[in-house]
């Protein structure tokens, strides 16, 4: 904390409302407990945060009646998360007391404001310990509040539920609130109501419809979008880039116009298109942020509602780019409007499709539209290049720190600043993205979208346009229906389960035939296998097993290995 900040006070804050209650998580938490206790004190990177700076000081009396107004109306901000038993709960608290941090402002509320915010984001919640929202107040030398710092955690809020919530403290404290930006305090829109209704019997009937979404869409995806040679890395492999374009936001609202689909549909294209291109594949498979409020209760609900829909999609190199955002626009919506479904039951799914198919669901490859509304402001509605040109010299791109671990190794999120400007933010593991990957897919992005509103841009050229080189994979890898694989080693996985020699090569039927000595049944050693898949992406499961009596001599080639004794032949799988 910076000498501006040094002098910290705590002013506690009591509340009291109604009855304590508790519950199951709502879906969308659930989703995100299991990132929140992965990442651990490295789940600080999920906080979100920001700095009120109020255009007129306000007495802290006032301040405090407007933070307990909303404590006690909004059920999020006095709940805990709990672990009894392996089954996280949300306990809501009746009564309880806030600390609120206090500091001076030093005469410039802004950047002390900036700075207690940082303060309050650097470590993760315990969300058993403390509530989920922390809040800081800067005052003048007159003891007024000048600034009001909020952090909140990603269990309790998503970027819709903080903005709501900052949107109500604003206007509250401002008298100029916005009927578009603040609900009704106590509207009903509460998690513990929302969990009561996904599980009755209308909840468990939406989230039927979902789990099939995701059945189907298994079935054709490939398990993995990084079934890539590995770089070495460092300690801290996890990159972070950012691009500030007012030139993105022009060219894919002029796009989105064009093709008649939406900001989210281009720009969600081009990331899976840029992807794509780089590993070699005609199939993509991407988790989808999905925040869906589509009522008047989920647009008040101030709590995490975000959840992972899932999009299987082929990709046709034959077509220009403004046929392959046509052709992506409906199964974009079907994934988003499928996403509200038990995340338990989507880990059933993913593990019965998984094994039926032979692989290990590597579902890594992230994209989120988050900016709230559809409604993109650019001066810009059909720019032509010489207008791009001079756009894209405002660009500024950017890099964060570095992180030592993420469970994405690709993420690509767009989110409005304001003016016409769009963030777009690129996530990458630079084992499967090493180099200066991340910085050409992250500017190749904005030039693919500029290039394709003043001119034609194939699938096939999206590599060549921007300077992109596709990953090298040597002859020993081979395509198969469940992905990109070397078939050494597949042996090598196949030897390490039984415990013995073992040797793989393609097989007729497009997959891997595995031969291995000892006595195991295929039955039992496909199992082995698909115990041990998880977690190695560019691994599968051979189609045909292949058990020997015994190994020829180390070294020996296939016709070795064909020639010798044969005790059992079969795929492993079921009937």
């Amino acid at each position: 904390m910076s000498d501006a900040t040094t002098d910290v006070g705590t002013v506690s804050l009591p509340f009291a409302t109604g009855e304590a209650a508790a519950g199951p998580l709502t879906w969308a938490q659930s989703v995100m407990w299991g990132p929140m206790q992965w990442f651990g004190k490295e789940a600080n990177q999920f906080n979100i945060g920001e700095a009120l700076v109020l255009p007129a000081p306000v007495a802290p009396a006032r301040l405090h009646a407007v933070l307990r107004t909303l404590i006690e109306a909004h059920q999020t901000l006095r709940t805990r998360y709990v672990d009894r038993a392996d089954q996280p709960q949300q306990q809501v608290a009746a009564a309880g007391a806030y600390d609120i941090v206090v500091v001076d402002d030093h005469g410039d509320p802004a950047r002390v404001g900036a700075e207690l915010v940082a303060t309050l984001t650097a470590a993760a919640f315990d969300h058993e310990a403390e509530w989920p929202l922390r809040v800081g107040c800067v005052r003048d030398r007159a003891g007024r509040i000048s600034a009001v710092a909020l952090v909140g955690s990603h269990l309790a809020f998503d970027g819709w539920a903080f903005n709501t919530l900052t949107a109500l403290l604003r206007g509250r404290l401002t008298d100029a609130p916005s009927p578009q930006e603040t609900p009704t305090a106590g509207s009903g829109a509460q998690p513990l109501a929302q969990a009561a209704f996904q599980q009755s019997t209308a909840g468990r009937q939406q989230s039927r419809l979902g789990l099939r979404h995701w059945e189907q869409g298994l079935s054709a995806a490939p398990p993995s979008m990084f079934d890539l040679p590995r770089a070495a890395t460092g300690d801290q492999p996890i990159e972070r880039h950012l691009l500030d374009s007012t030139a993105v936001t022009a060219a894919a609202t002029a796009l989105a116009t064009r093709t008649r689909t939406s900001f989210s549909t281009v720009l969600l294209c081009l990331t899976t298109l840029v992807l794509t291109a780089y590993n070699g594949h005609r199939t993509g498979v991407f988790k989808l942020i999905a925040g869906n409020r589509l009522d008047r209760d989920s647009r008040d609900l101030i709590a995490l509602n975000t959840l992972d829909a899932l999009l299987v999609h082929r990709v046709d190199e034959d077509a220009d780019l403004l046929t392959a955002i046509r052709q992506l626009h409906r199964p974009a919506f079907d994934a988003y409007r499928r996403a509200p479904c038990d995340p338990a039951g989507v880990r059933t799914v993913v593990e019965q499709v998984g094994r039926r198919r032979g692989v290990a669901f590597d579902l890594s490859a992230y994209f989120n539209n988050g900016h709230r509304g559809s409604d993109w402001a650019t001066a810009d509605p059909d720019p032509g290049s010489e207008r791009l040109a001079v756009l894209r010299r405002d660009s500024r791109y950017s890099r964060l720190e570095p992180l030592s671990k993420s469970d994405m190794r690709f993420y690509v999120a767009a989110s409005n600043l304001g003016d016409g400007r769009c963030r777009l933010g690129l996530l990458v593991d630079t084992a499967y993205l090493p180099g200066g990957l991340g910085e050409t897919i992250i500017r190749g992005i904005e030039t693919l979208l500029c290039q394709a509103v003043t001119g034609a841009v194939r699938v096939a050229e999206i590599a060549d346009r921007i300077g992109l080189t596709p990953a090298h994979r040597g002859p020993d890898w081979v395509s198969t229906p469940a992905g990109w694989v070397r078939p050494h080693t597949v042996a090598e996985l196949v030897g390490e389960v039984a415990g013995a020699a073992a040797f793989a090569e393609p097989s007729a039927d497009g997959g891997v035939t595995a031969y291995v000595s000892g006595s195991c049944s295929p039955e039992e050693l496909h199992r082995r296998v698909l115990d041990a898949l998880p977690g190695r992406p560019g691994l599968v499961a051979p189609t045909e097993y292949v058990i020997c009596g015994s190994a020829p001599p180390t070294g020996a080639g296939a016709d070795a290995w064909r020639a010798g004794p044969v005790l059992a032949r079969g795929t492993g799988r079921d009937a």
